[in-house]
C-alpha cells in the first residue's frame, strides 16, 4: 500500500512538472516570436544606464569608495529585473480575457501548474537578461570575477522568482486587465526608487528608511549590490535572502491558494 501511494505520488509529481515545463515553453515561445518587446526593454535598460551610470557620474563621482556608475550599476539591472517580473503576471491576465485560461484549466494536472509555469518562463527570461547585462559590468568600473558573476546571476534569478510570483499573486486578485495595468504601473515607480537602486540608502532621513525596509525590491537591490562590490551594505546578506525567501513564501502560499486546487 505503502509503494502504491508512492508511486502514485511520483507520477503525479511527473505530470505536474510537465504540465508546468510545457506552459513555460509556450510562454516562452510567445516571447521569442514579440522582438519589439525584447527591443523595448533593451533601450529602457540603456535609458536607465545613459541617464544614471553615465549621465550622474561625472557630478557626483563616488559613493565612497566606489564610483557612481558602478555603484548604481547593480539597482539598474534589478530596475529590469523587478519591473519584467511583476509585469509578467498581466499575460495571465490577458490568458483569462480571451479565454485560454479556461481551455488550459480543463487538463487534469494540479491549477497551480499554470501560474508557475508563466514563473518559470519569465523568471527564465530575465534571469538570462540580466546575465546578459552583467557581462558588461567593467565598463561601469565593477570589477567582476567569475565568481561574482555567478553569485550575481544567482541573486537576480531569485529576485526575477519573487517578482515573478508577486506580479502572478496581483494578477490573481485583480481579475480585470485594465485595473491590473493600472495598479501595476501605479505599484513600480514608488517600489524601484525607493529601493537604493539609484541613491545611497546610508544617506535617506529615517523616516524614509522605514518605508525602504517595507519596499521587498530593497532587498534583493541590497543583495545585488553586496555580491557584485563587496563590503557592506544596508543589512547583513543572510538578512536580505531570509527577507527575500520569506516574501516568496508568502506570495506562494497566496498564489496557491488563489489559483484552486
Amino acid at each position: 500500500m505503502t509503494v502504491t501511494t508512492a508511486a502514485a505520488g511520483d507520477g503525479r509529481l511527473r505530470v505536474a512538472l510537465r504540465a508546468i515545463g510545457v506552459i513555460a515553453h509556450r510562454d516562452l515561445l510567445r516571447q521569442s516570436r514579440r522582438p519589439g518587446v525584447l527591443l523595448s526593454q533593451a533601450v529602457q535598460i540603456l535609458f536607465f544606464v545613459l541617464v544614471y551610470a553615465v549621465g550622474f557620474d561625472g557630478m557626483i563621482g563616488s559613493v565612497g569608495s566606489v564610483p557612481f556608475s558602478a555603484y548604481v550599476f547593480p539597482g539598474i539591472i534589478a530596475i529590469q529585473v523587478v519591473s519584467i517580473g511583476v509585469a509578467s503576471g498581466q499575460t495571465y491576465a490577458w490568458d483569462r480575457e480571451y479565454g485560454v485560461l479556461r481551455e488550459l484549466l480543463v487538463a487534469p494536472v494540479p491549477r497551480i501548474c499554470l501560474p508557475l509555469g508563466k514563473v518559470v518562463a519569465g523568471a527564465g527570461t530575465v534571469t538570462v537578461q540580466s546575465a546578459v547585462m552583467l557581462a558588461f559590468s567593467p565598463l561601469m568600473g565593477v570589477e567582476l570575477t567569475a565568481g561574482r558573476f555567478a553569485a550575481a546571476a544567482g541573486c537576480y534569478a531569485l529576485a526575477a522568482t519573487v517578482f515573478s510570483v508577486i506580479g502572478l499573486c496581483l494578477a490573481t486578485v485583480i481579475t480585470r486587465v485594465q485595473t491590473l495595468q493600472a495598479t501595476v504601473q501605479l505599484a513600480m515607480f514608488p517600489m524601484l526608487f525607493l529601493s537604493g537602486s539609484v541613491f545611497s540608502p546610508a544617506d535617506v532621513p529615517d523616516w524614509l528608511a522605514w518605508i525602504m525596509h517595507i519596499n521587498p525590491m530593497t532587498y534583493a537591490v541590497d543583495l545585488a549590490r553586496q555580491t557584485l562590490l563587496g563590503g557592506g551594505g544596508l543589512l547583513p546578506r543572510w538578512a536580505d535572502l531570509g527577507a527575500l525567501a520569506a516574501i516568496l513564501v508568502v506570495a506562494l502560499a497566496l498564489l496557491r491558494l488563489r489559483s484552486g486546487r
